[in-house]
């Protein structure tokens, strides 16, 4: 069934740049007029279709004068005019005519459907994403008539997995529905979308075969069923599988042989009660190797992994040491890399879980000892002789010995480890002759990343560092959706900073869900705290503990006329004689009185019932008249009456009807 246009408007088609908001993204930019034109359209709309509406409404009106049981006149609306449906859905279909040899090069599609991110375009344009206009036939400069259309909500989709490699992600469907929650809008039937995984390469692509109830759905909000095939129809596992990737088992050796510039990756299982695992791998064929692994990434490469070895040829073996406290609960599986560097190099790799390590050497340099009153130092290495022997010593040893110009070490003239000692021109690395190019290429070779190609670091090492900590490309398991994405960008909120969240977690964490026990919508990044509020609440009932009368406050109510806590309290505090309560409740008024008009001044104010509450929540900077504030205190004042008429200190206040909202 064809979906009608509600309105139309045409356009001319630009492409927009790839940000992490836009790509694999199917919302568009519209021009801020389109907007208003839209307004426009829906209200002449139902200005047209609710006559009948308008007169139900004037009758209800008439019925209620002489009826005051009869329903609000408001009840038998339709609703604001003014308001648009959320998501709001459009049609894009090219209106350029395309001449035969431009036709076979575009894809043959009649119309695509995307959603909106912003009114923000240039005046007469649309912005699409790069893939969509891919997707449509389209390109920049092309006429297309931007319809908006409300399709249903979907039901059920059965996607297609383009890509072999959808075989290899651990769970497939979180992924999906990570990707079509932040980025997609609808699908309909025919179309290609693209999915990021992190850890790979290329994006995945899917083919949308069938949906219901329509060809084209709203995936917004809406449980959506949906069934992931391959290309010959045979349903996805959702365990991993590849040939590819071998099996590390401890106490067994595997012999690899792996090229300069490849890699062979091993899949290793953790025990939980092992304390430390240590992965040796030794090279035999006299070339080198690094060694990477991680938790997360799959395709483990110099620049992205958590553990690493990227020691010179001549430190013999390369290991890397896990602790167990490094893997976070329920993490088990690691994947392994093995790199080679220049030629081709056969590796023996072994796994060792809680082995014995040999403690690190404390000894810095061999330094040499004061000579004594009868030695003498020998100028050609270094040692300390008798003097009785010094000048026998001195000949062999200018003879047979020589010393490095650039450090301590003494070898044998014409011994092969002299003529290969080799120390570095740009830093204070020293080792073999074969430790050069390694070290040229990780310590000195100057790298871009692909977050900034603009910035420059002046090493591979360095840039690693840089992809494991604050790249906004580095992988991370969200809290949230519990799938593998990039972290993305530094937080700009003060709470994102307070949690240590990025881009991707703090959007994430933004969605609502409702409490189980209150019904109430709380942000999914603030459930352990609320429920932590229920479990206080509970807490308290069963200790049978009675709170402080300020609604603004958690503490235990104190032993004082107005049924605050101690901290509470201490403001109206007074040592004089007041046995009427009267100047305990002009305190009272004009403290309220003050909140009300002037506020406290805190910034960080949260409180309704305060200037600089409204201030920071609205910004609200209009204080209320002496006169409403007035109005406002008359209900606590009257709750709090009996204070002044107390006999023998009994007191007949109900406290659970006092709203009291005092700053704290």
């Amino acid at each position: 069934m064809e979906l009608s246009a509600e309105f139309s408007r045409v356009l001319r088609c630009k492409a927009v740049s790839q940000t992490s908001d836009t790509i694999y993204s199917d919302k568009v930019y519209l021009p801020s007029s389109f907007l208003s034109s839209l307004l426009d359209s829906r209200n002449r709309t139902n200005n047209q279709d609710s006559a009948h509406n308008q007169f139900m409404v004037a009758r209800r009106r008439q019925l209620s004068q002489t009826r005051p049981d009869t329903n609000n006149a408001s009840d038998y609306a339709f609703g604001d005019s003014d308001q648009l449906p959320s998501p709001l859905i459009f049609r894009l279909v090219r209106r350029s005519a395309v001449s035969p040899s431009e036709k076979a090069k575009r894809a043959d599609r009649k119309a695509v459907y995307c959603g909106v991110r912003e009114f923000s375009s240039e005046e007469g344009h649309v912005g699409v994403p790069e893939w969509l206009m891919h997707d449509a036939g389209l390109v920049t400069g092309d006429s297309v008539a931007v319809e908006f259309v409300r399709p249903e909500k979907g039901l059920f989709a059965q996607l297609q997995a383009l890509d072999g490699a959808a075989k290899l992600v651990g769970d497939l469907r979180a992924l999906l529905e990570a990707h079509m929650r932040f980025k997609l809008t609808t699908l309909a039937v025919g179309e290609t979308f693209q999915v990021p995984v992190g850890g790979m390469d290329r994006p995945l692509s899917f083919s949308v075969v069938a949906l219901e109830p329509m060809n084209v759905v709203d995936i917004v909000d809406t449980d959506l069923s949906v069934d992931i095939v391959h290309a010959d129809g045979s349903v996805i596992n959702s365990q991993m599988d590849d040939d590819s990737i071998g099996e590390l088992v401890p106490g067994v050796a595997h012999n690899v042989d792996v090229a300069g510039g490849q890699s062979r990756i091993f899949q290793l299982h953790i025990p939980a009660q092992s304390k430390s695992t240590d992965v040796v791998v030794t090279c035999q064929s006299g070339g080198d190797v690094s060694v990477c692994a991680s938790r997360l990434v799959r395709n483990v490469s110099i620049l992205d992994n958590t553990w690493f070895d990227y020691s010179l040829p001549s430190k013999q073996p390369k290991r890397l040491c896990i602790e167990h406290n490094e893997l976070p609960s329920g993490s088990n599986n690691i994947y392994v890399s093995i790199i080679g560097f220049a030629t081709t190099t056969r590796a023996t790799v072994e796994v060792h879980f809680d082995a014995q390590r040999e403690p690190e050497s404390t000894v810095l340099a061999e330094t040499a000892l004061e000579a004594g009153p009868n030695e003498s130092v020998c100028t050609n290495c270094g040692s300390n002789v008798p003097k009785d022997r010094f000048i026998m010593h001195q000949t062999v040893c200018e003879r047979h010995n020589c010393k490095c110009q650039h450090c301590p070490r003494v070898f044998k003239r014409g011994s092969v480890e002299f003529e290969q000692h080799w120390h570095c021109d740009m830093c204070t690395e020293a080792g073999d002759v074969n430790d050069r190019d390694k070290h040229i290429y990780f310590s000195h070779t100057p790298r871009a990343c692909s977050c900034d190609p603009a910035h420059m670091y002046p090493s591979v090492v360095e840039l690693a560092a840089h992809r494991r900590t604050e790249c906004p490309e580095r992988l991370i398991e969200c809290q949230y959706c519990h799938t593998n994405v990039a972290q993305g960008s530094l937080a700009t909120t003060a709470e994102a900073i307070l949690r240590g969240q990025r881009e991707h977690e703090w959007s994430c964490g933004s969605r609502s869900i409702s409490c189980v026990k209150c019904k109430a919508y709380v942000p999914i990044r603030q459930v352990k705290t609320h429920m932590q509020l229920h479990e206080m609440k509970e807490q308290r009932a069963r200790a049978n503990i009675v709170p402080c009368v300020n609604r603004e406050c958690a503490r235990e109510r104190g032993d004082n006329p107005l049924g605050l806590c101690a901290i509470c309290f201490g403001p109206f505090y007074s040592g004089q004689h007041d046995p009427d309560n009267q100047r305990l409740l002009k305190r009272l008024a004009r403290n309220m009185h003050s909140q009300l008009t002037s506020g406290c001044g805190s910034k960080q104010c949260r409180n309704l019932h305060c200037a600089s509450g409204r201030a920071n929540a609205s910004g609200d900077v209009v204080p209320l008249t002496q006169t409403a504030a007035a109005a406002m205190l008359i209900p606590v004042l009257k709750a709090y009456a009996p204070l002044a008429t107390a006999t023998n200190g009994h007191l007949t206040i109900d406290y659970s009807d006092i709203d009291l909202h005092l700053c704290v």
